[in-house]
């Protein structure tokens, strides 16, 4: 159906030519051929059927040299773009509202090709992406340089706020926080964000406590008496799950013996008042052995005071405790390990 001249188009509507309503144009001049009023309805046009050949539009190059790709029905489920090497690389299942990339049935909103590599790039840096990937039995998320962080947090009005981050050497922050050399990171509970600690707290009474001297000479025939190490006591804090391990001894001083006389040493560890561990030792006259040992607590967090008590019981004619009157010097030393 030619026109009078280039410039002319062909149109089509309804009406007379005072009053005409067009509905499409077909464009003789200038970048548009084609131009609507309305939607376009496209249909399978084979006869016989050929589920092949869905509708659809196939486009060219920009410089018209060849075909580029098709656009349209992919089969009763999907549309989508096809072209290049992965053939329907765009799907769009409109039965499931689903998308699929690489992926003609994908299975979640956004499903991509069952691959290895790269599968989503947020930032191309300039020596490398920002993104997502999958590699054998591994999710990657990676930075775009050997200098940048990946970090993990929440938005607030535009604004990042860094919760965990893995750091370009590799060291791992929490809160912004890398801890020091030798600190582990521990669990405050549910309520709490974890702090960094020192893994092994040592922590030790250097005050070496004496038997009062008043005590030197004691008991008499038929007069049991007993000498009571003042209480010696350490306090500590914990914050998280911990063994703690209580070590304690007693020594003699410069005399020749610790004990002259038959006695009973009754040894006991208090933790916040309570007795939890005791321990009866026998120790003849003239013997410098004394006693000493160490027990173990499971420790929730809070503050925890342990204390050494010890008391001297004698039957005999007289008892000297550290010889001449030195009495005993009583060390206490607690140790912590984070569990």
């Amino acid at each position: 159906m030619p026109t009078y001249s280039a410039v002319d188009d062909i149109v089509f509507g309804y009406g007379k030519s005072t009053a005409f309503n067009q509905r499409m144009a077909i464009k003789n001049s200038g970048d548009i051929a084609l131009d609507l009023n309305g939607r376009i309805t496209l249909r399978n046009g084979t006869n016989p059927l050929d589920l092949n050949y869905g509708s659809g539009l196939w486009m060219y190059k920009a410089d018209n040299s060849a075909l580029l790709g098709f656009m349209g029905v992919q089969n009763n489920q999907n549309l989508g773009f096809y072209g290049g090497p992965a053939g329907w690389g765009f799907t769009y299942d409109a039965l499931n509202s689903r998308v699929g990339i690489g992926n003609s049935n994908p299975n979640a909103p956004l499903a991509f090709a069952p691959s290895l590599g790269k599968k989503i790039t947020l930032y191309p840096g300039a020596t490398g992406d920002v993104g997502f990937g999958v590699a054998g039995n591994r999710l990657q998320i990676y930075s775009d340089n050997p200098n940048a962080d990946v970090a993990i947090g929440y938005d607030a009005a535009g604004t990042f706020n860094e919760r965990f981050a893995v750091k370009a050497n590799g060291s791992i922050a929490v809160n912004g926080n890398t801890g020091a050399a030798g600190q582990a990171l521990t669990s405050n509970g549910n309520a709490t964000s974890p702090t960094w600690s020192n893994a092994t707290r040592f922590i030790y009474d250097n005050s070496f406590k004496k038997i009062s001297t008043s005590f030197a000479s004691v008991g008499g025939a038929g007069n049991p008496s007993k000498v009571i190490v003042p209480n010696l006591f350490q306090s500590v804090t914990v914050t998280g799950k911990v063994m703690a391990m209580v070590s304690w001894s007693f020594s003699a001083g410069s005399n020749p013996c610790a004990f002259c006389g038959d006695v009973n040493l009754f040894t006991a560890v208090k933790i916040n008042g309570n007795i939890s561990h005791q321990l009866m030792q026998s120790i003849g006259n003239g013997s410098n052995d004394v006693p000493s040992g160490t027990t173990i607590f499971f420790l929730d967090p809070g503050t925890y005071n342990f204390e050494i008590e010890a008391a001297c019981f004698s039957n005999s004619i007289v008892v000297s405790v550290g010889g001449n009157g030195n009495g005993l010097t009583a060390n206490l030393c607690v140790v912590l390990f984070p569990m």
